[in-house]
């Protein structure tokens, strides 16, 4: 199972790395693939984890001293992804949307 998380930092510069930093390390600990600037394919083994990391994420947004919005898909089983990315990033994609059987 896995779900997609993407954000936008409204900040430049080393604000933006630094609150991009932080948001990352609410993924850690997961198996994840940056497919575009800010959006990832993060692989979870339970509900517990996605609710986990929703919850910091939120954290970080809610107290961060400049504006932070993110949006999480639902869990996903499996799927398929399709678009126009470099060939080596769809097999680090497809590990993450595959379920552990």
């Amino acid at each position: 199972m896995h779900f997609v998380i993407s954000w936008d930092i409204q900040a430049e510069g080393e604000a933006w790395k630094n609150a991009n930093d932080t948001l990352k390390k609410c993924l850690s600990g997961y198996s994840w693939v940056k497919s575009l600037t800010t959006l990832y394919i993060v692989k979870i083994h339970n509900e517990e984890a996605y609710d986990s990391i929703k919850e910091s994420l939120k954290e970080v947004a809610r107290t961060a001293s400049i504006t932070i919005h993110f949006v999480v898909t639902p869990i996903m089983y499996g799927g398929r992804y399709d678009g126009w990315l470099p060939e080596k990033m769809w097999p680090l994609i497809r590990e993450r949307a595959q379920d552990d059987e």
